[in-house]
């Protein structure tokens, strides 16, 4: 793969470009924009994202300027059906990311991971390098630090000096992709790429829905009852809420 435009082009679902990638040609991708070029920003989104891009301008912003957004959610893909376009792929980050990392060590590219609380990022690099002989990391960072001034540019500088390839945002949603945009210009990586909780989940930190629930759409369910309270508003209010937009949008479209 030598560019975006080999990738499959973008659908478009309520107004964000997302493209219907998959797993193999995502990490194709990854390690090809790792060998030379610009930075590039590839981010996600999963119901969540969708209803933060209505509400907020810059995120839904930082999403159609991407150089990829996949589709990390069941949400997205089945609500994609609706309004007439296909994403036959869900990738979230923990299902792939092995074989990002066989496919960057073989490659001789350089992985930093940043975000999550004190010590997650280096417990995930670790769990790579354990399972992938060659895995480069480079350098790990915690979540919790000023995004502006001293500290901000502490990280970057730490970022730049390890050398990483590639650089994994694990900060939560919108942050992380607030952060991608508005540090970008002073990232030395080729690629940014937003990942979640995926850290935590890959260290066994804490653990992930069983695989009848993830393979089914139904990981929401098992977040919402491991943390109803925090989770409420996103999965309970958030999702009928996205089906609405999506009906309302199908229903437009005759018109249009």
């Amino acid at each position: 793969m030598g560019s975006a435009r080999s990738l499959p082009p973008p659908v478009e679902v309520l107004g964000i470009p997302i493209h219907p990638v998959s797993a193999e040609q995502l990490v194709e991708q990854l390690v090809d924009w790792g060998q030379a070029g610009p930075l590039r920003r590839v981010l996600n989104v999963n119901v969540h994202a969708m209803n933060l891009a209505a509400d907020h301008a810059d995120f839904a912003d930082a999403l159609r300027t991407a150089d990829v957004v996949f589709c990390d959610g069941f949400g997205v893909k089945w609500g994609a059906r609706l309004v007439g376009v296909s994403l036959p792929h869900r990738l979230t980050p923990p299902d792939w990311i092995d074989a990002f990392a066989h496919a960057t060590a073989a490659a001789g590219q350089s992985v930093y991971a940043l975000g999550d609380e004190v010590g997650v990022a280096r417990a995930f690099q670790a769990t790579l390098r354990a399972a992938h002989g060659g895995y480069l990391d480079v350098g790990a960072g915690d979540g919790f630090f000023a995004k502006t001034g001293p500290a901000n540019d502490a990280v970057i500088d730490a970022i730049n000096a390890s050398g990483a390839t590639h650089l994994l945002v694990g900060l939560g949603m919108p942050l992380q992709e607030r952060w991608i945009v508005a540090n970008a210009s002073r990232l030395r990586v080729r690629t940014a790429i937003s990942v979640g909780a995926l850290f935590r989940w890959h260290a066994g930190i804490e653990r992930r829905a069983p695989s009848w629930m993830t393979e089914h759409g139904l990981e929401w369910l098992d977040r919402l009852g491991r943390h109803p309270v925090r989770h409420f508003r996103r999965y309970v209010v958030g999702n009928p809420r996205f089906v609405a937009r999506l009906l309302a949008d199908r229903i437009a479209r005759p018109r249009r």
